[in-house]
């Protein structure tokens, strides 16, 4: 048998998370997949703090890495830091358009309800928070980055001024 390329190698990766994905949301139903979004999002946090131990690595983190996720499925997309904000905005999402030529059983209706459960709960878990707006196929998400471990404390100073 041929070796696979990268590009194989990826593509089956993704098939097989896409369909492992949609089986538990089959398995887990609409009334009970918020305990798996719930069970996503604690280990989801667990990585990002042990990967990013300060808070503002954790904020860059939530979205950066929704933002590599999302780049796997060829979601058309900008990633934006202006260094206290961090902004994702998604203008054609590729999960959707995957969803539709991955032939698989899919239980719910949209992927974001999936998604945005999972990015909620992670905010929160992280002690972030997150806001989204959503539209047909797109998406935007919001937010802050803490300031650094004493970059907002006041410096001691001199009688004459200087630090």
């Amino acid at each position: 048998m041929p070796e696979m390329t990268d590009a194989e190698k990826a593509q089956t990766m993704l098939a097989v998370y896409f369909r492992t994905q949609a089986a538990i949301e089959k398995f887990m139903g609409p009334q009970r997949l918020p305990e798996w979004t719930a069970f996503m999002a604690t280990f989801t946090a667990d990585g990002i703090r042990a990967a990013n131990p300060e808070p503002a690595g954790q904020a860059r983190a939530l979205l950066g890495n929704f933002s590599r996720v999302l780049e796997v499925y060829g979601t058309d997309q900008t990633l934006t830091d202006t260094g206290d904000q961090i902004e994702l905005k998604v203008d054609r999402c590729g999960i959707y358009d995957y969803r539709e030529r991955a032939g698989v059983e899919l239980t719910l209706r949209k992927p974001c309800e999936f998604c945005v459960d999972l990015r909620y709960r992670t905010a929160e878990r992280l002690g972030l928070d997150v806001t989204h707006t959503l539209g047909e196929r797109s998406c935007q998400w919001r937010t802050a980055v803490p300031a650094a471990a004493g970059a907002d404390r006041p410096r001691e100073q001199h009688e004459d001024g200087t630090p």
